[in-house]
């Protein structure tokens, strides 16, 4: 992390164990990206009716409402582990080239998607079944902005040499 604390830090510059070290988390993250999406959508389903009905419950599949207890298990998991890695993430990507409006959006869609992640479930349960869009488009931003975080920082650290535009020619006068 001492890297971190020099200004102009660029993960392409750091050392070979490091970049080993941050592929290892990037690597390890993708896979529990893609565990997200398989639980979510393959345990509930992405659209708006069967997630109000996992969360709701309904009498078409004999399934029973979320208790508030059940509610509160999982938020206090996700609560400590999504900002954890939404933070290493969005750190990881601001030791990249890309540009800073992109740094700063990829960080405002994670945790606007970490916070949709966490209050959807209770939002459908206690609110309102439409707060399933919320939920979709929490999960949306969540993975999203993810993937396309952990793809930037690997073609960073791995990735082509950015093309430097050679010096302006000295203008003769």
């Amino acid at each position: 992390m001492q890297n971190f604390s020099r200004r102009g830090f660029q993960l392409r510059s750091a050392s070979l164990e490091t970049r080993i070290a941050y592929t290892g988390f990037l690597a390890l993250a993708l896979l529990g990206l893609v565990t997200l999406v398989a639980l979510s959508v393959g345990r509930i389903g992405f659209d708006a009716a069967a997630l109000a009905t996992y969360y709701r419950g309904g009498e078409s599949e004999m399934s029973f409402p979320k208790t508030f207890w059940q509610l509160m298990e999982v938020s206090h998991f996700h609560l400590f582990t999504v900002p954890v890695v939404v933070l290493i993430l969005t750190h990881l990507l601001y030791a990249t080239p890309a540009p800073r409006r992109f740094k700063i959006g990829m960080t405002l869609a994670g945790y606007t998607g970490a916070f949709l992640d966490a209050v959807g479930p209770w939002a459908i349960r206690y609110l309102a079944a439409g707060a399933a869009w919320a939920l979709i488009l929490g999960w949306t931003l969540l993975a999203g902005s993810a993937f396309v975080i952990i793809l930037v920082c690997l073609v960073a650290m791995w990735g082509p040499e950015p093309q430097r535009s050679p010096p302006e020619a000295e203008v003769k006068s």
